[in-house]
This record gives structure tokens, sequence and C-alpha cells, in this order.
């Protein structure tokens, strides 16, 4: 299998997720983060999700469905456990005090890394922690 993307048909890599805190969640990327929304959709009240880009990857937020047992996706109702997602941006200083002006509860302060990045970190509604860095 080439994994490789090309010219003609870029690869993209996507981290998706169900939430039962739908709402909240793409509020979050939305607005508190600014990231840029790609798609969205709201086919029934059980089928909702939106793509938001980051950084050279995308995430996609899903609707938990009410019922799952009628759900045709395959998906893990635990939180995630021991996950998290490190995503590069242009200025890290500047992304930290943007998000932190929106009044985003800052986790892991603003500092240098010994291997070389400048992050903090922030966690989402459903638990999951976000690296923000940008090389040093």
């Amino acid at each position: 299998m080439n994994m490789t993307a090309t010219p003609d048909a870029p690869k993209q890599f996507r981290f998706a997720y169900f939430t039962p805190h739908y709402t909240e969640t793409r509020a979050f990327y939305l607005h508190d983060l600014g990231f840029p929304l790609l798609d969205s959709w709201d086919r029934s009240a059980d089928d909702k999700g939106t793509v938001f880009g980051a950084a050279s990857g995308r995430i996609e937020v899903l609707f938990d469905p009410i019922d799952a047992d009628a759900s045709d996706h395959y998906f893990d109702e635990r939180r995630p456990q021991g996950a998290f997602m490190v995503i590069e941006v242009d200025d890290v200083d500047a992304f930290h005090d943007s998000v932190a002006g929106k009044g985003v509860e800052i986790e892991r302060a603003l500092q240098d890394q010994s291997w070389g990045h400048r992050s903090f970190v922030v966690t989402e509604p459903n638990g999951l922690r976000l690296y923000f860095y940008s090389e040093l």
C-alpha cells in the first residue's frame, strides 16, 4: 500500500471521534481555538458532524448517536486514555494569548521544551489534551 501523497491525489490525516458533548466541542474548536471549519453536516438528530483544519491534518467531531445500536458506525464509547493531539502553530505565543484571551483554561503554561519546542496545553470538552507548539 502506497501511503505517500502525490500532487494529483493528496492524502489526508483525520483524527475522528464521537462525543456526547458535540455542541460544546464544536464551539470549542471553532470559536475558542479558531480552527477553520472545512465541512459540517446536520442530516438528522443522530447524524451531525464537523471537520476542522488543524495544521496539516483534520479533526472530525461527530455527534454520539442516542441509540448506538441503531448506528452503522463502529466506535468505542470509552473516554480517550493516554491519547493527546500535538498541533504545530505558526506563532505559539500569539496563539496562546488568543486562546487565553477567550477564557480557555491553560492546563500547562507556555514554556520552552528541551527538545526544541515552545508549547502549552489545553484540555478540550471531552478531556482530550491538546499540545500546541512552535519550533524554537
